[in-house]
């Protein structure tokens, strides 16, 4: 069940489930909750707690476990997983008074490695969805699952049974009958006619309806008339108690297939027919940002583990990190569109608290290292500084995450344009610093925010020409050619990190036979990481410009500045994140035009409504170039991040 929102699921399911519970005793039920769910129920509802505790020591209730904060289980480490799964039935035992025996996974992700977790955690079953083992879906058995000595029964639950509020009790039981009735008339067995099972799971949005139009009392009524029947209300538990058939079974992987459907985001849906058979890790591939979020919970999982000073320091880091592993950060929610960026940035935001505990001490230092962060077969530069975190890509050597330590969250979490809703498609991936190279065609097309190429830069592959950990500095080079022009260009680029930003060299080189006359443009996105998309919470931004200080908001055209002749000689760009007291100021080493967007990222909604998603603002330096064959020239710019006085909310 979605446990999202509380104080509205006990208003609306727990209190009346309680109560129809409790007064009709021979109708049993397993409910799955959450750790913050039972946090609050435990801290604000314990009248709630007693009426639970009451029906599981009748044995009418069952409490299933799983992870604490509901994390995708198949993307964590071992450690991390018993964790989440112990902390959950520590308090499941503490606040109830019995152990969970069985689980739920959040999105049905399995993985083939959890038997061995699971088991170890004291767990005995689980339900995943029919969908994920075809082989076995009809037999209505439970299965069984071995992994290197340890095995974990698998109950499979079967979407095509949810029943609704336009199903008569007596059809939905007649249905369930039939099928049921199929199968053992296809079965081998040696045992002729073992007890069959079928487990129904509902989430809120399913049992919601069914609790108003008290579906279950016309169920309980009707089965309550059956003198006969072979038809039994049970809970997994109670029904295991018996010795019963399970059939052994090998499931690799799995996804709930409705939600893999859902995540086909930044790619055209794709024709994906056996869904059942796919894992998570196919949605990731869909879905950037949850992919990205995904790698840094890796790696702080391994600073956190690897961690070998304070206990109480590291206890309070790992504590961060399981909040900061919640799946419905990493899934994406067409259900709610903005609150895929809430989620990951509240990710985000507790993982910058884990580097700030693990900062603290005096033996940290800054580091600069050189390795394959993404899991793209590429090594990343990840710049791991008291300020700030930040990973520069091979892939247009630009900067691809920036978490700042008092700011906000992930400033570089965004979104691709995709031309089904936006427009247009981006054929490159909006990081910090990303190089263009634009003819004045293209580049008039650019400022006008039309599709204008890809700037040549914004999508090669650099190459390291020099890397120094001790003087934390990387220099990169790439060669293309114009498209238009069909001339060879040279591009040299050199960062030196430092506590408080980074300092950008370029050197431009003509290694054509002609002169070059190009714009060369450097462009930054930076994430509105607010929970709000209103103009207020976007960053404000300011410049100097010809020596004026101008401030650019709403009203400013830019169009209207350009024919003033005013943008073109600029020294200083300020963008500033008031709500989280964090600027970001762009210093070129000589005068530089400008050119600014607030971008929004459009996604259909559930209902097929295109609704903004995130925002971003682009940011973009650029110059003149003019260059006779095998010259070149150097351009420089100056990045700091500056803590400034927090913006109070109205």
């Amino acid at each position: 069940m979605d446990n999202d929102n509380p104080e509205k699921r006990f208003q609306t399911i727990y209190k009346p489930l309680a109560k129809f519970l409790y007064t009709h005793q021979s109708f049993p039920f397993s409910i799955s909750l959450n750790g913050t769910v039972l946090q609050f129920l435990k801290k604000r509802k314990n009248e709630l707690i007693t009426i639970f505790k009451e029906l599981v020591e009748r044995k009418q209730l069952e409490i299933l476990g799983g992870a604490y904060y509901d994390a995708i289980l198949p993307l964590l480490f071992p450690v991390d997983r018993n964790g989440q799964i112990d902390l959950l039935t520590s308090e499941i035992r503490q606040t109830i008074g019995k152990r969970p025996r069985g689980m739920t996974i959040l999105a049905d992700a399995w993985e083939a490695s959890l038997v061995n977790n699971i088991n170890t955690c004291g767990i005995e079953y689980i339900l995943l969805n029919n969908q994920i083992v075809q082989e076995y879906k009809d037999s209505y058995l439970p299965l069984i699952m071995s992994d290197l000595g340890k095995s974990v029964e698998i109950f499979p639950y079967y979407e095509e049974f949810i029943p609704t509020t336009d199903i008569d009790p007596q059809d939905f039981i007649n249905v369930i009958t039939k099928a049921v009735s199929r199968a053992q008339r296809k079965s081998t067995f040696i045992q002729m006619e073992p007890n069959r099972v079928l487990v129904i799971s509902l989430n809120y949005e399913q049992l919601l309806p069914l609790m108003e139009d008290k579906w279950f009392e016309k169920l309980y009524d009707y089965i309550s008339t059956l003198t006969d029947s072979k038809i039994l209300l049970s809970t997994p538990s109670a029904y295991r108690k018996d010795e019963v058939v399970k059939l052994p079974a090998y499931i690799s992987c799995g996804i709930n297939e409705n939600l893999l459907y859902d995540e086909q985001l930044n790619k055209n849906k794709s024709s994906n027919k056996n869904k059942g058979s796919s894992s998570f890790y196919n949605i990731l591939e869909e879905y950037s940002c949850g992919a990205s979020l995904y790698r840094k919970m890796l790696y702080t999982s391994n600073l956190v583990n690897q961690y070998k000073g304070d206990k109480i320091r590291k206890k309070s880091a790992r504590d961060k990190l399981w909040l900061a592993q919640k799946g419905q950060a990493i899934i994406w929610n067409s259900s709610d569109i903005q609150s895929n960026l809430i989620n990951r940035q509240t990710s985000y935001k507790y993982i910058i608290d884990i580097e700030k505990i693990l900062t603290e001490e005096d033996t940290f230092r800054e580091t600069i290292t050189n390795f394959d962060y993404d899991c793209d077969g590429l090594k990343e530069y990840v710049c791991r500084m008291k300020n700030f975190f930040s990973y520069i890509s091979l892939i247009s050597g630009a900067m691809m995450e920036l978490e700042v330590r008092k700011g906000g969250g992930n400033y570089v979490d965004n979104l691709s344009r995709i031309e089904e809703w936006d427009g247009e498609n981006d054929k490159y991936r909006r990081g910090i610093f990303v190089d263009h190279v634009f003819s004045e065609e293209q580049f008039d097309k650019y400022i006008n925010g039309l599709p204008a190429g890809d700037g040549i830069f914004s999508r090669i592959q650099y190459t390291e020409s020099k890397y120094s950990q001790s003087h934390k500095e990387i220099q990169l080079t790439a060669s293309a050619i114009a498209m238009e022009s069909k001339q060879a260009i040279f591009l040299k680029k050199k960062y030196i990190i430092s506590s408080d930003g980074l300092y950008v060299q370029y050197i431009l080189r003509n290694d054509s036979d002609k002169p070059l006359k190009m714009k060369f443009a450097v462009e930054s996105n930076l994430t509105n990481v607010h929970s709000t998309l209103e103009a207020e919470s976007n960053f404000s931004l300011e410049l100097v410009d010809a020596g004026e200080k101008l401030t650019l908001d709403n009203d400013f055209s830019l169009n209207k500045a350009y024919s003033n002749g005013m943008l073109n000689n600029v020294t200083t760009v300020r963008a500033s994140d008031l709500e989280n007291g964090v600027s970001f100021v762009f210093e070129p080493n000589e005068k530089c035009g400008y050119y600014y967007q607030n971008l929004d990222f459009k996604r259909p909604d559930k209902k097929g409504n295109i609704i903004t998603a995130q925002s971003a603002l682009v940011s973009t330096l650029f110059w003149n170039i003019e260059l006779e064959p095998g010259m070149e020239t150097e351009k420089n710019i100056n990045f700091a991040i500056v803590s400034v006085k927090k913006q109070k909310k109205a």
